[in-house]
């Protein structure tokens, strides 16, 4: 939220658009093209828009670019320990019980062939019992008041609030909810007063995780055309 992007790429520039970068490259998504291809190709001269932001007043400006520049500097600063990070993490941490793979970017175009490694993205991929132990390991983690939890109860600080006057489809917690920060949605409304935390996924994929009454749902589905509020809402109130 305050990475000083919001000129150049996210929802505020287009609304429903979240990994695409501004107008004159509609098809340019940051979820699979390389960063130093993103960066050199489409942020020259950003340098000085980005020194002047002002991280005092932070825009809700949902973006994937800053989670893939995070987790191309944590890939580069494990560098040969990456794999026993991501092992302590899944397999110590949350017992995953099957794999989980994540995603690399494009190969870079001709013209910007000097970067020849695969970058990683953020987006993965686990069984669906696999996502419900990580969501069990956040509320663990929040309770028993973990580095992790004490991360999750930071963004649940400093979230922001959203800008939601675009948004007439109330089909994903990320349409009725209020507030934003570290990739999670918060504040349902009508259950401002409750903690809880909002994941939306591809298709019509959900988790919530009621961190007051310890309790967790879970949706998966290829598609948005089942009726939330009574799958989701109802049970979740």
């Amino acid at each position: 939220m305050q990475a000083g992007d919001d000129k150049y790429v996210g929802e505020r520039i287009r609304p429903r658009a979240d990994s695409r970068l501004k107008k004159n490259y509609p098809k340019i998504s940051v979820n699979a093209r390389p960063l130093g291809y993103i960066l050199q190709s489409h942020f020259q001269g950003s340098k000085k828009h980005i020194q002047s932001f002002n991280a005092k007043k932070p825009k809700y400006n949902y973006s994937a670019l800053t989670t893939n520049v995070i987790m191309n500097y944590v890939i580069y600063k494990t560098g040969r320990d990456w794999e026993k990070l991501l092992h302590k993490v899944f397999n110590k941490h949350i017992k995953v019980k099957e794999n989980v793979r994540f995603l690399k970017t494009d190969k870079d175009p001709p013209e910007f062939a000097i970067f020849l490694i695969e970058t990683g993205g953020y987006l993965f991929y686990a069984t669906r019992y696999d996502y419900l132990r990580i969501a069990k390991a956040m509320l663990d983690d929040w309770h028993n008041d973990t580095c992790a939890g004490k991360y999750l109860k930071m963004l649940y600080k400093q979230r922001i609030k959203k800008d939601l006057s675009w948004r007439d489809d109330p089909v994903d917690v990320a349409f009725v909810t209020n507030s934003y920060g570290g990739q999670f949605h918060f504040d349902i409304y009508g259950l401002q007063k409750r903690k809880i935390i909002g994941m939306s996924g591809s298709g019509g994929q959900q988790i919530l995780i009621d961190i007051d009454k310890k309790r967790i749902i879970v949706v998966n589905s290829f598609y948005r055309n089942y009726d939330w509020q009574k799958i989701v809402y109802d049970k979740i109130k």
